[in-house]
């Protein structure tokens, strides 16, 4: 069977250690990158999992989503927002996009790893 890797893309260092432990109790290896790097630049081919915090998403998250498609990605986006509203609305049915709003706990995250 082969492993499972996400890519966390977050900024503040304890949101990225949460995210780590919780992936890890989920079975997925967390691979960290900078938040400063170009979607192009992520190790994209390596993972299924794409976790993305809000200083990546300060450009936008449906640009974002868009540019990581464009790249021809199709692994599951976890947007993590401190106001899901109105990202849940834009990303309604969208393909393999999933929106956490902070606070969330681990369950939270590996529910929405195991819907996909």
């Amino acid at each position: 069977m082969e492993e499972s890797k996400a890519i966390v893309v977050v900024q503040d260092p304890v949101l990225a250690s949460s995210l780590e432990l919780a992936l890890l109790a989920a079975g997925v290896t967390p691979v960290l990158c900078d938040a400063n790097q170009e979607v192009d630049s992520l190790p994209l081919s390596d993972a299924t999992i794409l976790i993305v915090g809000p200083k990546a998403l300060a450009a936008g998250a449906t640009d974002f989503v868009d540019t990581v498609r464009t790249c021809g990605w199709v692994g599951l986006i976890i947007l993590i927002t401190g106001d899901c509203r109105k990202l849940r609305g834009v990303f309604k049915g969208a393909y393999r996009v999933a929106v956490l709003e902070m606070p969330f706990v681990a369950a939270d995250l590996i529910a929405a790893i195991k819907r996909e």
